[in-house]
């Protein structure tokens, strides 16, 4: 079914999917954005010895399913969907392990954490270099003014999410125009919003006291607030000073999670996920076998290989408890694609028998990598341990 906006004599005409995957995919990619600059800052990214082992480990979990896919998908139509089982669906990951949370060190969270974010950022880095087409320099160079001036407002101080939301959307739309796919936009307007509050904590601290003594002084049984003046005066005051102490990207962080989670993401995935079969439709497929390989054996072999190797040539080490048992069960974790695998799926095979297959795979293959995974951390790692290099 299209969609048309029409605005004056300019009509677009586009299709629910491509409403869905271009437009409101963005949030989501301008979400992930903002949790890497969040990440990089003061997060697991923010020192290179903290990072260094789950982001070398995340390479290895790229490399291997596209290895394993490519072995089974060497000439055809399918060849061009490597990049399909390299994805990890962090929300998903996340949520599987919440579940045994009890019986895991904190430093596996850390590491998977760390590892889907990697992961996020070379998915991204795999979309803006691979589905470029006909590139455009005029709307490019837009970009980039609109990307510069954000940066500008934010080193003179400037921190009204209105500001940088609008800016935003006028990135995404030269971005679009520029032949690059427009949720790459996302992510780059991500990186321009400020990290510092309009309002120093400590000066926040100091001008709320003032009006907290205000109303802890008064006779509390007798203030009300529909009619005490200097009582709302001073609520308010510190109202404004709390949202002026947050920081524009928590503010649009807190704002748009709920939104992408619950009413983004899901829609995404009732328009994509969609299976038809016909006759052109191959269960068995080089695709399907390719992509569930790839994501149930290649992701858990690939992080854990690489680990391994990394631990050897003595750059990185696990993470504090954390033996080699619970990475090579993360990894597993980490087989599960979802979004990215079904985002990258209608990038590659839009509209041909090839897409079915791909997603047969990524739900067979993000299943069983679920399972699997939450029964072999259960059951096969120790829920004790003493040493990171058993």
């Amino acid at each position: 079914m299209p969609v048309t906006i029409a605005i004056g004599s300019h009509v677009n005409t586009h299709s629910i999917l491509d409403v869905v995957n271009d437009g409101l995919m963005v949030f989501f990619f301008f979400l992930v954005g903002l949790e890497i600059k969040r990440e990089i800052l003061v997060g697991h990214l923010r020192k290179v010895k903290m990072a260094l082992f789950p982001v070398v480990s995340a390479v290895g979990g790229v490399l291997a399913p596209a290895v394993i896919y490519f072995l089974f998908n060497r000439s055809g139509e399918g060849v061009i969907g490597w990049a399909i089982p390299t994805a990890t669906d962090i929300a998903f990951s996340l949520a599987v392990l919440s579940l045994i949370s009890d019986i895991i060190p904190i430093g596996l969270k850390v590491f998977l954490t760390t590892l889907a974010i990697a992961d996020d950022i070379i998915g991204i880095i795999i979309i803006g270099v691979l589905y470029t087409s006909n590139l455009s320099y005029i709307p490019l160079g837009l970009a980039v003014l609109f990307l510069l001036f954000m940066y500008i407002l934010n080193n003179i101080g400037v921190r009204s999410t209105f500001v940088y939301s609008t800016l935003s959307v006028l990135v995404w739309i030269a971005v679009a125009k520029s032949g690059i796919h427009p949720t790459i936009a996302g992510v780059l307007a991500a990186m321009m919003i400020p990290v510092k509050p309009k309002v120093d904590f400590q000066d926040y601290i100091r001008r709320s006291r003032v009006h907290l003594k205000r109303l802890i002084t008064e006779e509390h049984s007798h203030i009300n607030v529909l009619t005490d003046e200097r009582a709302k005066d001073s609520i308010f005051t510190i109202g404004r000073l709390s949202r002026r102490a947050l920081t524009p990207l928590t503010k649009m962080e807190v704002g748009l999670n709920s939104f992408v989670h619950y009413i983004v993401l899901p829609f995404f995935a009732f328009v994509n996920s969609g299976l038809t079969f016909s006759a052109e439709t191959k269960i068995f497929s080089p695709v399907t076998v390719g992509v569930f390989l790839g994501l149930f054996i290649g992701k858990p072999l690939g992080i854990y290989l690489m680990a391994r190797f990394i631990t050897l040539l003595k750059i990185a080490s696990p993470p504090q408890d954390v033996t080699w048992t619970h990475i090579f069960g993360a990894g597993i974790i980490a087989g599960i694609g979802f979004t990215i695998a079904l985002f990258m799926t209608t990038l590659v095979f839009a509209g041909t028998a090839a897409a079915d297959s791909a997603k047969i795979g990524i739900a067979a293959g993000s299943l069983c990598s679920a399972l699997v995974g939450l029964a072999f951390l259960k059951y096969v790692a120790p829920i004790k341990h003493k040493s990171t290099n058993d």
